[in-house]
Formats: structure tokens, sequence, C-alpha cells
């Protein structure tokens, strides 16, 4: 197994620039830290290119990592991991991956889009939440946050590994085709006319659009939709997170789906 100790090398120095979305695009690569993401990448069939670990953690985790190929298990010092690190508190295992696709269902009935969602750490709750309450398909619009931004990958939980993701250059378009392979698309907003949540039948082919942490769902995409939906809460509250307003409609879909 190859041994790193200079932070200068340049295996080392490539993968420390994989905090930048720029050159994760031009590499095709990306990065995310922990032995659970490891283990979730792996199980789920994500092509490592590298992971980096220190001793204490290849005398921890030894049995899962040298499952991977020959080649791509690298060892290094504490300081050169800390050079990798993203975290504040690492466990010593930095793996850099392929950006990677998880295969499309054969039929989809349960869609979420989201319109210029920021956060990263939005972005990978909602991504999260999506997994356990069922969604088949989870449109991003190109506006908003990176689904590789290591922050998003970490909120994932693994997720990421599991869902399929698909960036659109235009949120409207896409609501477009779905209502024309039956689809219903309703967008979570504040206004007069939205039904509460709990009158919608959410059963058949549906889908949810949440909107931007700041300005919500633009008039443009509502436009596209076939209405909107509130979230009943007690005066007070203008609004709720992104993420948190995401995991109430789809637990209410989800409720109803079961």
């Amino acid at each position: 197994m190859e041994i790193i100790t200079s932070k200068n090398n340049a295996v080392i120095v490539a993968a420390s620039k994989l905090s930048d979305k720029k050159y994760r695009e031009r590499t095709g690569t990306f990065a995310f830290e922990g032995i659970k993401l490891f283990s979730e990448a792996f199980s789920a069939g994500v092509c490592f290119s590298r992971v980096f670990v220190t001793e204490t953690a290849y005398e921890k985790y030894r049995e899962m990592l040298c499952a991977l190929p020959e080649g791509i298990l690298t060892l290094v010092s504490d300081a050169v991991y800390e050079k990798l690190s993203f975290e504040s508190a690492p466990q010593g295992v930095f793996s850099v991956a392929k950006y990677f696709s998880p295969k499309p269902k054969a039929q989809t009935s349960f869609v979420l889009l989201l319109d210029g969602v920021a956060d990263p750490g939005n972005f990978g709750a909602i991504l999260r939440s999506a997994e356990a309450f069922g969604v088949d398909t989870v449109y991003m619009g190109k506006n908003g946050a990176d689904l590789y931004n290591p922050k998003t990958v970490r909120a994932c939980m693994g997720s990421l590994f599991r869902t399929d993701v698909r960036r659109t250059e235009s949120i409207e378009n896409e609501i477009a085709l779905l209502k024309q392979s039956g689809f219903r698309i309703f967008a979570t907003a504040l206004k007069r006319d939205s039904l509460d949540i709990r009158d919608v039948d959410f059963l058949g082919k549906i889908g949810f659009v949440i909107g931007n942490e700041g300005h919500g769902v633009s008039e443009k995409v509502i436009g596209a939709c076939d209405g909107t939906v509130i979230i009943p809460m007690r005066e007070g509250p203008e609004s709720l997170n992104a993420a948190v307003a995401s995991g109430v409609v789809m637990w209410e879909a989800a409720r109803q789906r079961l």
C-alpha cells in the first residue's frame, strides 16, 4: 500500500482541491469523509479513485477498507490528512470517487422538484428525506446547491448514492413534461388559494416543488403547476425551513400512499 507523508505530493494537492466546485466538475470527481459514507458508497457500487486513511483509521477499519481494489487505498500521515479534511472532527477516512448516478426506476409516480434550494445542508437533508419517504426522482434546478458539495454529501447520509437525482435547465419545462405523462404538480407557497396539505389527494402520479430558502418558489414555476399547497401552522412564524417543509409534505404524501 502506498504511503504519503508530504503535503506537497501531487495526489494530495489534487484531492485537496475537491472542495472547489469548478475543480470537481472539471475532473468529474468528488470527495467525502467518514467510514459510514465510505461503506454506503461501496455498497452502492460507487467507483473510487482514491481512499486516503490515517494509520489509526486503517487499524480500526482494516477489514472494510481492504475490500477495495488494489491501488485505491493510500496511507497518509496525520499532517497530510489535516490538509485533506473538510471536518472539524475527522475519522481519518477521506474518499475520492467519480460522479455517480443511481439507476432510475422503470416507473415513477412520486417526484420532487427543487427550485433554487441553495443551502447544501438543506439540499442534503431533503435528499435524505426523499429516500426515506419513497420519492422516485428528484429534479434539481440550475441555480440550486451543488449535489457534490461536501456539505450536501455529508447531510445526505448516504442517500446520494441511492436516489435518482437529475439536473434540469428549466423546472418549468420539466413540470410540463411531467404533466404530459399524467402527473399533478403542486408548489409549496403561501398563497390565499393554497390547499391545506391534509386536504390534498396524494395518490397516483404526484409531484411537489420546494423553493429557494429566501424567495420561495418563483412565480413562473408556480404558474406551471396545477396549484399550491401550504402546511398549517400556528400564527407567528411566516414559514418553515426548506428541508423541514419538504419533509412534512413528503411525509403526508407517503402516509397516504402506504
